[in-house]
């Protein structure tokens, strides 16, 4: 009998100790819950560890809707304005390699007038073309390069670039790249430049 009464001590024993490791666990979560709940929290106002922010030059704060219909609707006509419609073909042909059967235009949409330069694929050092300005709506159907290329495929760099009224003032510009193909079998192709 007495080693079952020395069996339930221990038992109870153990059972009293890991009560104990349970509350001493329950304890120590609920200092750190209490500790990190009631640090002091950031506030808009700078107070806390958060940096004091402000809205950056030229934004509008909206704080209600026809507000904001306003704020949207002067935005699209900035984007329009300052837009750029592309509308080109990303072919020419030519037969002599100097003259090109092309199609580059200064979209109807657009606001400001355009030139066109063209520079050598690869080797962008290299100015084949140089337009004159171009208003909205007018268009180029052949160019002729400043170097002829020879037979073969070649590809180009082409800038299209926009100028304010005074014609000093870049607006805006654009690259993308042409094909450039010369050689007999265009001949068909490339008639018009050619003349």
């Amino acid at each position: 009998m007495a080693e079952e009464t020395k069996t339930a001590n221990n038992q109870k024993r153990v059972i009293l100790l890991l009560v104990l490791v349970i509350i001493v666990l329950v304890a120590a979560g609920g200092a750190l819950a209490f500790h990190f709940l009631n640090q002091e929290q950031p506030t808009e106002d700078g107070g806390g560890d958060m940096p004091e922010l402000g809205y950056a030059e030229g934004t509008t704060v909206v704080r209600d809707e026809n507000a904001l219909q306003k704020a949207l609707d002067d935005m699209a006509a900035k984007v329009a304005k300052g837009s750029m419609v592309l509308e080109y073909e990303a072919d020419a042909y030519s037969v002599n390699g100097k003259d090109f059967k092309c199609y580059l235009a200064n979209a109807p949409e657009n606001t400001y007038d355009m030139y066109f330069d063209m520079y050598n694929g690869s080797n962008i050092d290299e100015q084949l073309f140089l337009s004159g300005l171009l208003k909205p709506g007018q268009a180029l159907d052949k160019i002729e390069l400043n170097t002829a290329l020879s037979d073969g495929d070649h590809s180009a760099v082409l800038f299209f670039t926009t100028v304010e009224d005074d014609h000093k003032t870049l607006h805006s510009q654009i690259s993308v790249t042409m094909n450039l193909h010369v050689g007999a079998q265009y001949a068909k192709s490339s008639s018009s430049a050619s003349n």
